[in-house]
């Protein structure tokens, strides 16, 4: 099984340090994955971390399924979606228009939600990571789009990630 990881910002093997998003007030779409008709895709982790300075009130974060795409402020590609470990495959995901798989600070166009897979409040001075147990691990439905989605009361910047894996 091929596991991938994406961020919300542009990174790479090659890059320098990846500088992750601004995020001012309100909701967000962080990162956004468009999962294809023939595709199961099985959530790993995720994580995300603020660069607060100061103790303030915290981001609502989730991840979920919905089945209508947000724009996108950066599509991903199939070098900014990295293969986790030795894998050496190129991910499946659909690439290319602006409400396929990408990154940034994107308008979350509908707020219909099909499944919710993890929400937390998330102070602007932390961090979050999420890994599911063996076995255990959430599955997007195919044809569907996984979103991060992050809310600040005020501006702050954030470097998040998904890891999944296709089978």
């Amino acid at each position: 099984m091929a596991q991938y990881i994406a961020y919300n910002c542009a990174f790479s093997a090659t890059s320098a340090v990846a500088a992750g998003t601004s995020y001012a007030t309100g909701a967000k779409v962080a990162i956004q994955l468009d999962i294809p008709a023939t595709l199961n895709v099985k959530i790993i982790e995720w994580g995300i971390s603020f660069d607060g300075s100061a103790a303030a009130t915290p981001a609502n974060v989730e991840l979920v399924q919905t089945n209508t795409a947000s724009t996108t402020s950066t599509a991903h590609t199939t070098s900014t979606v990295l293969p986790v470990g030795d894998n050496v495959l190129t991910t499946r995901l659909n690439f290319g228009a602006a409400t396929d798989t990408g990154y940034g600070n994107g308008a979350i166009t509908s707020t219909t939600t099909e499944k919710v897979f993890d929400k937390q409040y998330v102070a602007p001075t932390n961090q979050y990571i999420k890994q599911w147990p063996l076995g255990r691990e959430p599955v997007a439905a195919v044809s569907k789009f996984v979103q991060l989605r992050v809310s600040t009361s005020a501006t702050v910047n954030a470097i998040a990630y998904i890891v999944w894996e296709e089978c």
